[in-house]
């Protein structure tokens, strides 16, 4: 069984980076061969075009209001008023056909024409009118014991809430602290194993040298000694021809 090894990089050993010069090289040799790399597919040509909430009329329609960028409808805020029934009677009477109301600051607004009890339209807006009212008092209610449900209730529940953050956040400080400490082991490891290989890694670097070198000088003592054969070779057949003796037969 094999093992392979794949090591990229030997920080711990290399230092030719720290040489002055050696990084702007490095960056030049990278910005070329990334020039050379494929652009970027443009998203829109790899994915085929979606449409989004297809099952969903309301989502739709809100994504199209986002598209053709109109501001977001107001809330309807005139369930939550409290007024009295419009005039429907031109003819009541002054003692039942006007009211007054009072602001949040308690002064008195200008009044407002009433419905007279007595006709239909006028008896279908008072109506309407209780049944708001009841609604406002009972949404007033609803809210009240909300209130007394929270300050009973309130405290212990966000007590409990707190305490369950505080737990999840000792937890993921725990595991954040456990993967610093791996990194941290992990970082060491490596820097131990490659100063114990430091010193092999340098020797074979000058024997590679060392080699290289010889090889250069073998080269340049083999292409020395062919030039100096071939000028032996043009002499001989020079003197062959002076003296008229046929040339030997090369073997």
């Amino acid at each position: 069984m094999s093992t392979q090894f794949n090591l990229d990089a030997l920080p711990y050993v290399d230092k030719q980076i720290d040489e002055p010069g050696t990084r702007s090289i490095v960056d030049k040799l990278v910005a070329a061969e990334m020039k050379k790399m494929p652009k970027p597919r443009d998203p829109a040509s790899i994915f085929p075009d979606i449409e989004l909430f297809k099952d969903n009329e309301l989502m739709q329609q809100e994504l199209d209001r986002v598209r053709r960028g109109k501001p977001m409808e107001q809330l309807d805020l005139t369930r939550y008023q409290l007024n009295p029934p419009t005039s429907t009677d031109s003819a009541s009477s002054p003692s039942t056909s006007s009211s007054s109301s009072i602001d949040a600051s308690g002064s008195q607004l200008p009044t407002q024409p009433s419905a007279s009890e007595e006709l239909p339209e006028g008896r279908a807006q008072w109506l309407e009118a209780l049944d708001n009212a009841n609604s406002q008092l009972e949404h007033q209610s609803q809210r009240v014991l909300n209130l007394e449900l929270v300050q009973k209730f309130g405290n212990n529940a966000w007590n409990i809430h707190n305490y369950q953050l505080e737990y999840d956040l000792s937890r993921l400080r725990k595991q954040v602290d456990e993967k610093r400490a791996e990194v941290m082991e992990l970082n060491k490891l490596r820097k131990r194993d490659q100063l114990d290989v430091a010193d092999s890694l340098h020797r074979l670097e000058t024997k590679w040298g060392e080699l290289i070198s010889s090889t250069i000088q073998v080269e340049m003592a083999s292409a020395t000694m062919e030039q100096e054969l071939e000028q032996l070779k043009q002499y001989e057949i020079k003197l062959c021809k002076e003296l008229g003796v046929p040339l030997p037969d090369a073997k």
